[in-house]
């Protein structure tokens, strides 16, 4: 209830007793879910009837840590017990809030996309890498993408490769499917370097994987709790966060851009499927 922002709800219950800081079985109070729903009148009214703020729920997070990061911080900034972040997730935050906010610029279709971050690698070096030809991969337009709009089978043979500036810069493989994330077509990509695939799987949940000079580290379906390969993330990139929730799938592109060390600015059009600088043919080693 706390979660879903019924305010009015929960301080009737509490007019009759129920204890503010009750737990669940997981240990968690209702601040801490009004906190997720980022609702900011339940916040309020549970603060406001005493709610322990600062008790840590979750490794060193608490409700109020939680808040500090988000929009709300002025309604626990100041009360007794804070429990402040430290410089560094301040940084760290901040960092994680830029690339959200560049990949949550405009609307972007996030379905059945596949994009893959690596860093370090100019178009020519990675379509090399990818063994197609230079010379079959000029600049692309959409109006001629080397197949037909309702041609999925051979649109897999494709992907599309865009630079993009940072310190350091880099490429994205785009397509409209799952190739950018398979283990062949990274394994390939990231020698001597860092690539991050992800794929928004239309059937439901939204993958990826991580390598590292030609190897495959981590394979995971993407910010489902703290406990998975990266806990930090969670938090940072928000994945904790069910209320103002971000457009496009913003978060987990902003957190795969990270992986892959790459920061960039521009990160809407990186990752537009439709608008690559240059599609590149994949060799049949590279294909299922």
């Amino acid at each position: 209830m706390a979660e879903q922002g019924a305010a009015q709800a929960v301080a009737a219950l509490l007019s009759h007793g129920v204890d503010v800081d009750i737990r669940d079985d997981a240990g968690h109070t209702p601040l801490w879910y009004a906190v997720h729903g980022m609702d900011g009148a339940t916040v309020r009214t549970l603060i406001g009837a005493g709610a322990d703020v600062w008790a840590s729920q979750s490794g060193s997070w608490s409700p109020g840590r939680l808040l500090l990061t988000t929009s709300l911080a002025p309604l626990v900034q100041g009360l007794p017990g804070a429990v402040k972040l430290s410089p560094k997730e301040v940084a760290g935050q901040q960092a994680a809030d830029g690339l959200i906010a560049a990949f949550g610029q405009g609307p972007l279709w996030t379905e059945g996309l596949g994009v893959c971050f690596v860093r370090g690698l100019g178009e020519d070096d990675l379509i090399r890498r990818l063994g197609a030809d230079l010379t079959q991969c000029p600049t692309a337009e959409l109006e001629h993408a080397p197949f037909g709009p309702a041609d999925y089978e051979e649109s897999l043979r494709y992907v599309g490769v865009r630079s993009v500036d940072g310190d350091p810069g880099g490429c994205v493989i785009t397509q409209d499917g799952y190739m950018p994330s398979d283990n062949a077509v990274m394994q390939t990509v990231s020698v001597g370097t860092v690539a991050c695939g992800v794929y928004f799987n239309p059937k439901g949940g939204t993958f990826g994987a991580l390598a590292r000079d030609g190897e495959v580290v981590v394979s995971e379906e993407i910010g489902l709790s703290p406990h998975a390969s990266d806990p930090d993330a969670y938090w940072t990139f928000r994945f904790w966060q069910r209320g103002d929730t971000f457009p496009c799938g913003a978060g987990i592109l902003a957190y795969s851009c990270a992986a892959a060390g790459l920061r960039i600015s521009d990160g809407r059009d990186a990752v537009d499927r439709r608008t690559p600088r240059r599609w590149a043919a994949l060799p049949p080693r590279l294909r299922r």
